[in-house]
C-alpha cells in the first residue's frame, strides 16, 4: 500500500483548515457511566439509570424467533453468502433459502434417533464457514442445543467436550477431523453419528462400520430430512440456546450455558450500543464478512444479530492469505475486528512512511493527529487531504462501504487505536466482554478515547470490588469488574465447584478483569486479578501451566514465560541446564564453550526449541 505523492503546500492548505476547524469546534463529550449505589459501587449506562433496558420491547424471545424476524423483514434477500476462490464471484442463499435449509438439515438430525427436545447436544466441529452456520441454525427450531468444537482446544479438550456432554452427533468440516472422531471413539463416548460437510472416502466408510459408527454427509441428511421432514419444536426463553467452551485457561475447557433469554439480552446490548437501529430507517441492512470462530460467542452472536436484522453475512474462504481479497469484493459496511488484524494493518502503512525518512515519520504523525482531532469533534468527512494520502485506500481495501468498525476479543494499544479510528472515519467502537457476559461494557458514539472500553451496555450494571492482594480499591475507582445481568450465562456446564466462584450470590459475574474508571467515567482494563494473560486474538494463556510444560524439557534448568495483551504471541526467558547441555555436546563432537558462543549456538538454539516443542505437543 504505497504512499500517495502530495505537495508540501498543499498538505499546508489542509493542515491550516484543519486547524481552524479544530479551535473554533468543541470535541464530542463522551457519555459516562453513571454511578448508582455509591456504597456498593454500582454504575449502570447514563440513560438506564432507574432500572435496565427492558429486553421485552424488542418481542424477540429466542435465537428461532430472532431468524423468524430477519425471515419477515427480508425473505427474498440474501442471507448467506460465501465463495470458493477469489476468482470467484460469491454465491448467495435468500432468508428463505437459509431457513428451508436448516429444517431440512434439523429434520434429518431427528429422524437419526435424536429427539428434538433441549436435551439434546449436537456438535459441530470445524471452522467457520456456510456449512457451519447451517448446521448452527439447524438445531434452533427443534429445540436443540449446539456445542462448537475447535482443535485449538487440543486433543484432549476437543476429547473432553465430547465426553461431557454425551454428544451423539457432530457435523466435522474436512476429512481429518472426520478421522479424528472416528479413532477417538470409545466406550467413554456416547458418539453414533458423524456428518461429513465433505464427499467420504472408503477408507473412512470402512474405519467407521468398524467403530460401529453411523457416517453420513451433510447433503445426505439433508435429503433424509427434506424427504421425511419433522414439526418445528419451538425453544422457550429460558431454554438452553447454546453451550460455548472456554479455552486458554488452566485444567480442563469450561462449557458455559448460554440460555436463549441471556443470548438475545446480549444481542440487544450490542445492537443499542452500536446504534445500528438508525441506520435501519435508512433502508441500510448491515453487511459483515464473517471470519471469527462461530464456536465463540462474539462471532455467533454476530450472525444471528444480523439475521435478526435482516442482513446478509458473507463467509470468508477460510484462508488468511485470501482474507483481504473477501473484505475488498463482499463490502461489508458493518467490520468486526480484532487487535491481530488492525496492528498488522498499523504496521504496514507505518513501515511504508519511514521508508520516507523523517519527513515520512513525520507526515505519519500529522495525518493521523489532524485527522483523529477532526473526529474528536464529530467530524468523520472523508474527503480531507489525509484521505486522499492514504486514507481512501485503506477503506477502498475494506470494499469502501464500511459505515461501522467494531473492535473485540482484546484491547488495542493507544496508536493502533487512533491509527484505526482516523483510517476508517467512521463509528469505530470497542467493546469488552467474555464468554460468560458477552458484552460487559461498550464505547458509545460520542466516545472516541482510545484504548477505553465505555460503559455498562443498557441492559447491565457494572461495579468495582476490593483486590486488597494487589492494593486495588473500588473506592478508588479500580478494582476486580463485576457484571449483573440478564445476559449472563447461567453457569458452567456439570460444575457447581466453577459457577459458584464465578457468579456470587447476589447474582455478580466475577470477571477475573481489573479496571478503573478513567476521569470521564469509561472503562480502562488495567490487570487480570490472576496470573493469566490475554493475547490480541482473545485467548486466554495461564503462563504457570506452559512453564511446568516446557520445564520438562531436559535442556531446562528454569524458565520464564511473559505475555502482553498487546501482542499475539508469548515470550520466554530460559536457563539452560549446564550439565545435560555438557552431555547432549560432547554426543555431537562439540566443545561446550564453542556450541554455546553467541557467535556459534544456533544449532544449540534450534534442539532447544524442537525439545520444548516436542514436550508441548
Amino acid at each position: 500500500m504505497g504512499v500517495l505523492s502530495v505537495k508540501p503546500s498543499g498538505i499546508l492548505i489542509e493542515y491550516c483548515f484543519s486547524f481552524f476547524q479544530i479551535l473554533f469546534k468543541k470535541p464530542l463529550s463522551p457519555k459516562g457511566a453513571v454511578e448508582i449505589d455509591s456504597n456498593e459501587h454500582i454504575y449502570a449506562h447514563p440513560d438506564y439509570t432507574e432500572k435496565l433496558q427492558d429486553p421485552k420491547v424488542f418481542g424477540i424471545k429466542t435465537i428461532y424467533e430472532a431468524i423468524l424476524h430477519g425471515l419477515k423483514l427480508a425473505g427474498d434477500r440474501p442471507l448467506f453468502s460465501t465463495r470458493q476462490a477469489s476468482n470467484q464471484p460469491f454465491k448467495s442463499h435468500t432468508h428463505k433459502e437459509v431457513f428451508q435449509i436448516i429444517q431440512e438439515i434439523g429434520s434429518g438430525i431427528i429422524h437419526t434417533g435424536l429427539k428434538p427436545s433441549n436435551e439434546t447436544f449436537v456438535g459441530i466441529y470445524g471452522s467457520s464457514s456456510m456449512d457451519y452456520a447451517f448446521c448452527l441454525y439447524s438445531t434452533w427450531p427443534y429445540s436443540m442445543i449446539p456445542i462448537g468444537i475447535y482443535d485449538s482446544l487440543g486433543q484432549d479438550g476437543v476429547k473432553f467436550i465430547i465426553r461431557q456432554t454425551d454428544v451423539e452427533l457432530i457435523f466435522a468440516d474436512n476429512l481429518q477431523r472426520v478421522k479424528n472422531l472416528i479413532e477417538w471413539k470409545d466406550s467413554t463416548l456416547a458418539l453414533k453419528t458423524i456428518v461429513s460437510v465433505l464427499e467420504l472416502t472408503d477408507e473412512l466408510i470402512k474405519l467407521a462400520e468398524e467403530k460401529k459408527l453411523n457416517l453420513l454427509t451433510l447433503d445426505k441428511i439433508r435429503e433424509i430430512g427434506r424427504n421425511n421432514p419433522a414439526k418445528v419444536v419451538p425453544p422457550k426463553s429460558s431454554d438452553t440456546a447454546v453451550i460455548m467452551y472456554t479455552s486458554g485457561s488452566t485444567g480442563e475447557p469450561k462449557g458455559c450455558v448460554i440460555t436463549h433469554e441471556s443470548f438475545m439480552c446480549a444481542l440487544f446490548g450490542l445492537v443499542i450500543a452500536v446504534d445500528i437501529m438508525k441506520s435501519l430507517k435508512t433502508k441500510e441492512t448491515p453487511r459483515v464478512l464473517n471470519y471469527m470462530p462461530l464456536a465463540h460467542m462474539f462471532g455467533c452472536g454476530t450472525i444471528v444479530g444480523v439475521t435478526y436484522l435482516g442482513g446478509e453475512i458473507g463467509f470468508w474462504q477460510g484462508k488468511v492469505d485470501k482474507l483481504p481479497d473477501d473484505f475488498h469484493d463482499f463490502q461489508p459496511n458493518l467490520l468486526t475486528m480484532v487487535p491481530r488484524l488492525l496492528n498488522k494493518l498499523y504496521d504496514k502503512v507505518r513501515s511504508e512512511f519511514r521508508k520516507k525518512g523523517l519527513l515520512g515519520r513525520i507526515l505519519f504523525r500529522l495525518i493521523v493527529t489532524s485527522k483523529l482531532a477532526m473526529i474528536r469533534r464529530g467530524n468523520f468527512a472523508q474527503n480531507t487531504i489525509w484521505d486522499k494520502i492514504i486514507f481512501n485506500r485503506i477503506r477502498q481495501s475494506f470494499g469502501g462501504k464500511v459505515t461501522r468498525v467494531i473492535s473485540t476479543s482484546a484491547p488495542l494499544s493507544r496508536e493502533v487505536c487512533a491509527f484505526s479510528r482516523a483510517a476508517f472515519s467512521c463509528l469505530f467502537i470497542e467493546m469488552y466482554g467474555q464468554t460468560e457476559c458477552v458484552i460487559g461494557c461498550s464505547q458509545t458514539p460520542s466516545d472516541i478515547e482510545s484504548g477505553e472500553t465505555g460503559i455498562p451496555t443498557a441492559l447491565n450494571h457494572i461495579k468495582l470490588v476490593d483486590v486488597p492482594e494487589k492494593e486495588y480499591y473500588a473506592k478508588d475507582g479500580v478494582g476486580e469488574i463485576c457484571i449483573r445481568s440478564p445476559a449472563v450465562f447461567k453457569g458452567y456446564l456439570k460444575d457447581e465447584a466453577k459457577t459458584r466462584e464465578a457468579i456470587d450470590e447476589q447474582g455478580w459475574l466475577h470477571t477475573g478483569d481489573i479496571g478503573r474508571w478513567t476521569l470521564h467515567q469509561t472503562m480502562r482494563i488495567i490487570d487480570r486479578k490472576k496470573n493469566m494473560y490475554k493475547l490480541s486474538q482473545g485467548e486466554y494463556v495461564a503462563p504457570e501451566k506452559i512453564e511446568d510444560v516446557y520445564a520438562r524439557s531436559r535442556f531446562i534448568s528454569q524458565i520464564f514465560v511473559y505475555g502482553d495483551s498487546f501482542e499475539s504471541c508469548l515470550v520466554a526467558i530460559v536457563v539452560l541446564n549446564d550439565g545435560f547441555v555438557k552431555k547432549w555436546a560432547q554426543t555431537e563432537g562439540n566443545n561446550v564453550e564453542t556450541i554455546v558462543a553467541p557467535e556459534s549456538n544456533t544449532k544449540l538454539k534450534q534442539t532447544v526449541l524442537e525439545d520444548m516443542n516436542h514436550e508441548g505437543k
